[in-house]
């Protein structure tokens, strides 16, 4: 028998009840807890056993909270896609949020037109990049036009994975490169402490630089998260030179013009808010201590620090915004031209946006 509760108490429901894919849902209900509860189970000795290594091979450092710094921005970006049957059409825009004046800094957004002559993972890729390059070049003019400013801190990494090699096309590639390198020469020649957070790292440098790759496939923030106490953080390590030591190239980060350390940190007592990465070149290495403690103390929400969480909120392209967005682009292509069929969307049958 199904059952069901209401206020009053509990109903019976005859088994012969008719619910729209109730085998095939409680099929798939079954087997991601047996899947997920059966992996915790067999993988938690390794996981502590990983993580009390890590903590015995590498040196900790607690995090006190210090307001270290008085001119501090954020920078993010956004971005998002409108699918129309004809086309693709890629908005990307970035934003700088400054403190304490609580100012934004912003260029005009981007549309990038991706024909469906062009695969979607290469499609995806190019809107990625070109979402990177736009949030460096709007980076690098805010700390032109804003020397004063101490502190820059980026939504995103300093030190490129190996994927970064393979999105979008060449000239995307090196577009980003070059936007990179000119923020980070512009910082060195005005002593802007600029610093990347990864609030969500999936990367294994950590793992690389210890010589632990060949005895777990997890990534350093999920083993740091059963390791690091909230408030700590690890010394710094370089993830490029971890990269060559797992035998592995690193083209991208090999192009940009100055090394680059990284270390984890964790701001956030919540258990469901692993440690975040920064990145930082090497001309702010003397500075990891202010940075590390301005980070946890300015770290409200969520363990991301304030200029980040300012910036992500007024950057950030929803699928809502975009979906009025191309209401009015019906309304005014319908009075100009009295047909709207060329505006048909790509996912016709369930709502613009597949939803």
């Amino acid at each position: 028998m199904l059952t069901h509760h209401d206020e009053d108490g509990s109903i019976q429901i005859p088994s012969d009840f008719h619910v729209p894919h109730a085998h095939i849902c409680l099929a798939i209900r079954n087997l991601i807890i047996d899947r997920i509860s059966r992996d915790v189970e067999e993988e938690s000795s390794t996981v502590r056993e990983l993580s009390a290594e890590i903590m015995s091979k590498i040196s900790i450092v607690e995090m006190p909270k210090r307001d270290c710094f008085k001119n501090v921005a954020g920078a993010d970006a956004g971005s998002q896609i409108l699918p129309l049957a004809s086309r693709r059409y890629g908005i990307v825009n970035a934003l700088v949020y400054s403190l304490p004046v609580g100012r934004r800094f912003f260029h005009p957004p981007e549309c990038v037109v991706l024909p469906y002559t062009i695969s979607n993972e290469l499609n995806g890729g190019t809107i990625n990049i070109r979402r990177e390059s736009k949030l460096f070049e709007t980076a690098y003019s805010f700390v032109e036009q804003n020397p004063e400013t101490e502190l820059l801190l980026i939504d995103g990494p300093l030190a490129f994975s190996n994927l970064w090699s393979t999105r979008g096309r060449r000239p995307d590639q090196q577009r980003l490169i070059d936007a990179v390198n000119e923020l980070l020469r512009c910082c060195s020649k005005n002593d802007v402490a600029v610093v990347g957070i990864v609030k969500r790292p999936s990367a294994r440098y950590l793992i690389y630089h210890l010589g632990l790759q060949d005895r777990t496939d997890m990534p350093d923030a999920y083993l740091l998260h059963q390791a690091l106490r909230p408030g700590e953080r690890t010394d710094f390590f370089s993830a490029r030179a971890a990269l060559r030591k797992a035998t592995r190239p690193s083209p991208f980060m090999d192009a940009i013009g100055f090394p680059i350390y990284s270390f984890y940190s964790r701001f956030s007592r919540e258990w469901s808010i692993p440690p975040i990465r920064i990145d930082v070149p090497s001309f702010c290495l003397g500075m990891i201590e202010d940075i590390a403690d301005y980070c946890h103390w300015s770290s409200l929400w969520n363990g991301i620090p304030l200029p980040i969480a300012r910036a992500d909120e007024d950057v950030r392209i929803s699928k809502r915004f975009m979906s009025e967005v191309y209401s009015e682009v019906i309304g005014y292509v319908g009075t100009r031209s009295g047909d709207v069929s060329y505006l048909a969307p790509y996912w016709g049958e369930g709502g613009w946006m597949g939803a």
